[in-house]
């Protein structure tokens, strides 16, 4: 009986996982899309852009099914746009045409 309930408030976490994941991801293109850069720079700014390019470079298709993510990625493509990518790579600085470059090829490759 135990094992069940731990495997359905498993379930059940990870939905709330990836609803906040999804929720994250939006409100990043939102406030990316308004305009409204300054918390989104922070943020980036405390990211390790060598490590994110080493993750990056470790995402594909297979393991975002392995991580059982429910993340929908032709919507995701829908929204983001070139200017988008231009907005994000200026937030980012230092290695940002790196970054901006293998997340479009990422985002093709899936």
């Amino acid at each position: 009986m135990s094992n069940g309930f731990n495997k359905k408030l498993s379930e059940i976490l990870n939905k709330m996982d990836n609803k906040v994941l999804q929720a994250k991801l939006n409100a990043a293109l939102d406030m990316l899309k308004k305009g409204k850069t300054d918390e989104l720079a922070k943020k980036i700014n405390k990211i390790d852009k060598n490590e994110l390019i080493e993750k990056i470079n470790e995402f594909d298709l297979s393991k975002l099914n392995e991580l059982n993510l429910n993340i929908d990625i032709n919507e995701i493509k829908k929204q983001v746009t070139d200017e988008d990518f231009q907005r994000l790579k200026e937030l980012i600085g230092e290695q940002g045409d790196e970054i901006i470059n293998r997340l479009k090829t990422l985002l093709d490759n899936m």
